[in-house]
């Protein structure tokens, strides 16, 4: 499945998200990027394949008085990132059904593809005029099963959907 006709960019899990870079005030006392900006980049990642991919984000949300609502959010941090490190986010689409979808992302640095961290997330479509729940479109549905049916079930990092524990 492509985007459009005018471009040749294939549709899949994982898509590859935009290249971010890690900016100075993103940096904590550590002298690496705080947690609170991993989040806000993966949120990024996301807008973006909303918009552009899905074409559920910013724009359907302002045109159609509807968009997503987080439900649950999880995270895991495997190595840091430092100030003007370029990274990108690959998202994939875990599981949906007609008001809800579960995407997770992973976030590798540009260069050297090192695994920063993962993150997923359920998110739930809000009617933003009634407060309520709402069905997706047909058309976001079908999207959700492309790239659903594309992901390879190799590819989930072993983090999704774990709960927070100590080992013992």
């Amino acid at each position: 499945m492509k985007i459009n006709e005018t471009t040749e960019e294939t549709l899949s899990s994982p898509y590859r998200t935009k290249n971010q870079v890690v900016l100075s005030g993103w940096i904590d006392y550590n002298g690496h990027m705080n947690v609170a900006y991993y989040t806000l980049a993966f949120d990024k990642a996301l807008d973006f394949f909303f918009e552009d991919v899905l074409n559920i984000g910013p724009s359907f949300v302002e045109k159609n008085k509807e968009g997503p609502f987080a439900l649950k959010a999880s995270y895991n941090y495997f190595s840091e990132l430092l100030e003007g490190e370029n990274f990108f986010v690959d998202i994939s689409i875990l599981d949906f059904d007609s008001k809800r979808v579960h995407v997770f992302g992973e976030m590798r640095k540009d260069e050297s593809l090192e695994l920063s961290a993962v993150f997923e997330t359920v998110l739930m479509n809000m009617d933003l005029d009634e407060r309520k729940v709402k069905k997706y479109p047909d058309r976001v549905l079908e999207l959700f099963s492309h790239f659903k049916l594309s992901l390879e079930q190799d590819k989930i990092p072993a983090e999704i959907g774990k709960r927070i524990t100590l080992k013992k």
